[in-house]
Formats: structure tokens, sequence, C-alpha cells
């Protein structure tokens, strides 16, 4: 088996549905679902004015996980339960090292952009947690919501990256390095530009820091070949950035 970046040299382990051969319209079917289902999700969210914070988080945050979850297991005909298989503790710790690296960047990118011209907006749940007259309260409030939230968002990174692959390899006869550089390519862009809402169509912050900030979070899936790990590091990730909107540090 050819390895890709960050697999494990001695990982004879193949991804899900990359294992078994998936119908080819299944797997156009997972790409369209994760991708128009999120759009509609951020369109949604955007949309509503719910004043209950448990109305939010039921109808914005569980549900769509709820659906999402199903509609990938359901696509794939379940062989994307893998996903949600055990993972190794070095994969932990592979993990931590990525999420090192991936604060470093964030941190270098906001404070070199501004000074090349660029701009770069702010997080909406970060900021409602800074102007909040109770922020811990909002803080923890934001950070389960993030339990669901950001299992949609590794859902539909990791399925992007697993469909396009699949199609390229299995499907338009591309070697496998190639359809998962191919993959991870295009699942760094579009993770990137369905942070049109958050970030207000800011292109560079879209593409300049979430995207990139994407080669990690992927890193360590690949490396682990489960969820767990890349959710984990992404909702420390989120919590530290919510931590810093409390006291006005410049994260993204």
């Amino acid at each position: 088996m050819e390895h890709f970046w960050f697999e494990r040299k001695t990982d004879q382990q193949e991804f899900p549905i990359l294992d078994t051969k998936l119908d080819q319209w299944r797997l156009w079917a997972l790409l369209l679902f994760v991708s128009i289902g999120t759009v509609i999700w951020v369109a949604f969210a955007a949309a509503v004015n719910f004043k209950s914070y448990w109305t939010i988080t039921v109808c914005d945050d569980i549900i769509p996980a709820i659906i999402m979850i199903g509609g990938v297991l359901y696509l794939s005909q379940g062989r994307l339960l893998r996903l949600f298989g055990k993972p190794r503790w070095s994969d932990f710790g592979f993990g931590a090292m990525m999420f090192i690296l991936q604060l470093i960047y964030a941190y270098v990118a906001a404070t070199v952009i501004p000074k090349l011209g660029g701009t770069l907006g702010e997080n909406g749940a970060a900021t409602q947690i800074g102007k909040s007259s109770n922020q811990l309260m909002a803080y923890f409030q934001s950070i389960f919501s993030d339990l669901f939230d950001l299992m949609n968002e590794e859902l539909l990174s990791i399925v992007i990256f697993l469909t396009i692959a699949a199609l390229l390899i299995e499907y338009y006869h591309f070697s496998r390095r190639a359809g998962l550089g191919i993959a991870m390519l295009a699942s760094m862009f579009i993770f990137g530009m369905l942070h049109f809402q958050t970030y207000n169509w800011n292109l560079i912050q879209m593409l300049a820091i979430i995207a990139v900030e994407r080669l990690f979070l992927n890193a360590t899936f690949i490396h682990s070949k489960t969820i767990w790990p890349s959710y984990l590091a992404h909702m420390v990730f989120d919590g530290l950035a919510f931590l810093a909107a409390m006291y006005y540090l410049p994260v993204h």
C-alpha cells in the first residue's frame, strides 16, 4: 500500500470506504449531502432568531448533528461507522503535536496578515462571549454547543476527504497518493469556504487561516483513521479561542 503523508509507515489499515468499493452514486450523494447540508445548516442558523439558549441548541446544534450522522451512515451503508472506532493512545500524542503546530500557525497568521494589509474578521461566537455580561456562562454554553457543531464540522471535512479520494482512486484511476493529496486540498478549501457566514466572506481569513488550519486536523485524522483525536483537538482549539476572546487576545 502506498502510504500517504501522516500515515504510519507500518499501518496497513485502509481508510473507511476506501477498503471496500462503494457505488459511485453513493459517493456523490455523500459529498453533496454533507456539503449542501452544511450550507443549509449555516443559512438556517443565520436566518432564525430563537430567544432561548436551549431552543437554539436543540434546533441549531443537536438536530443537525443527528441528521448529519444518520445521513452519513445511511448513504455509506454503515461503512463510515468505522470513523467512530477506538483510537490508539499514540494517536492523541500525534494529535497534540499537530495541535501545537496549529496554534503556532494561527497566532503567526493572525499577527502577520494585518501587518501585510489584510483584514481579519471576528469569530461570532467568540465575540458574543467577549461582549456577554456573564462571560463564564456564555463560555460554557458555547462549549456545550460545540460538542455538536464540531462533530458536524469534523464529519463534513473527513467525509469530503474520503469521498473525493474514493472517487478519484476507485473510479477515475488516480494513484492512491495523488487521490488522497487532491482530496486533502479539496477538504481544506471547502472547509474554509463554508465558514463564509462566520467570517462574512473574508476570503483571506477563510483560505489563509481556516483552510490551512484544517491541514493539521486532517493530518490528525489521517494518522488515526478515527474521528476522535481530530474532534478533541478541534474542541480544545475552539475552547482556547473562546478564552482568548474573553481576554481580547489576537486569535482568529
